[in-house]
Order: structure tokens, then C-alpha cells, then sequence
């Protein structure tokens, strides 16, 4: 898999939302899906041009199996955005990890995200390698809990 340009995607993917990304400025993320996968995108200003992936831009871009998508928010609204007595994970457990659609995936709980040092979650996939760093064999996104939020990103996560 490469890099997704979002003004030429692939047959068969489609821009699903694009939304500010909230944790760091002039940033933008990008929700793309297959029938098979989806992609979230940030686009970040280049600080070095001949690093650009788009014209004066940076692409970060973590994939996952379509099917996640269900698994994420079950995960992040009934275990870790509640408390064990709510029916939430148990005390001093700040993580969930399974295998779904054949793909290792982690969402871990952060108190620190992003430049404003939110709280939010590092949502994981060890099936992937980084497309960017060869020495990280696994993609990751920082997200806010404002971004899932407010942000919409939970309301995407569900249409998917």
C-alpha cells in the first residue's frame, strides 16, 4: 500500500469526511473508504519541501479494515469511556486489542495527545507497517476525545 492522494484516490475508495484534525494547527484529517478498508489521513504543513508529499504538504496515513470501524466505537464508548462500574474495563486497564478482519489492532488509552496535551486514545495497527518509516512496523493516529466528539470523527467512525 502507498500513500492516498485525496484529489486522485484509487478506483473503488471515496473521501467519507474531512474534518480538522484539532490537535495541532493547520492540520486537516481525511477519512477515505473502501469496500474493504479505511484510511484516516492527516495533512500537516511541509517544514522541508523536497519532503512534500502533496504540494506543501505532509501525509500521515494509518489504515484499517473496514470492519474495525464497529469495533472502534463499541471499544472507546462502552470500555473506555466508561468506568468498570459503568460496565467498562476493569480499574488500571487502559487499553483494548483484538484481532478483527484478520488485523492486529490496539486503542490505547492517552491523557496526552497532540501538541494541547488532551486526552484522547492512540488507535493501532500491527498488521501495517508505517508507509513513511521503515524502521516502525506499525501504523498509529493520535486522536483527541474533542476530535471524536465534537469533531465528529465517532459520528464517522459510525457511518462507516
Amino acid at each position: 500500500m502507498q500513500l492516498l492522494h485525496t484529489d486522485k484516490l484509487p478506483a473503488g475508495h471515496q473521501l467519507a469526511a474531512t474534518l480538522d484534525y484539532l490537535l495541532f494547527k493547520n492540520q486537516t484529517l481525511y477519512i477515505v473508504a473502501s469496500d474493504t478498508d479505511f484510511f484516516l489521513i492527516i495533512k500537516s504543513p511541509a517544514m522541508f519541501a523536497h519532503r512534500e508529499e502533496e504540494p506543501g504538504l505532509n501525509l500521515y496515513q494509518t489504515g484499517f479494515p473496514r470492519a474495525a470501524a464497529t469495533w472502534m466505537v463499541d471499544a472507546i464508548e462502552n470500555k473506555l469511556w466508561k468506568s468498570a462500574a459503568e460496565g467498562g474495563l476493569p480499574s488500571g486497564t487502559y487499553f483494548v486489542d483484538e484481532d478483527v478482519a484478520g488485523e492486529n489492532l490496539k486503542i490505547r488509552r492517552s491523557m496526552h495527545v497532540g501538541a494541547e496535551q488532551e486526552k484522547g486514545l492512540v488507535l493501532l495497527n500491527f498488521s501495517r507497517p508505517h508507509l513513511k518509516f521503515a524502521e516502525q512496523n506499525f501504523q498509529e493516529i493520535d486522536v483527541s476525545d474533542r476530535l471524536l466528539r465534537e469533531g465528529g470523527l465517532l459520528d464517522v467512525l459510525k457511518s462507516l
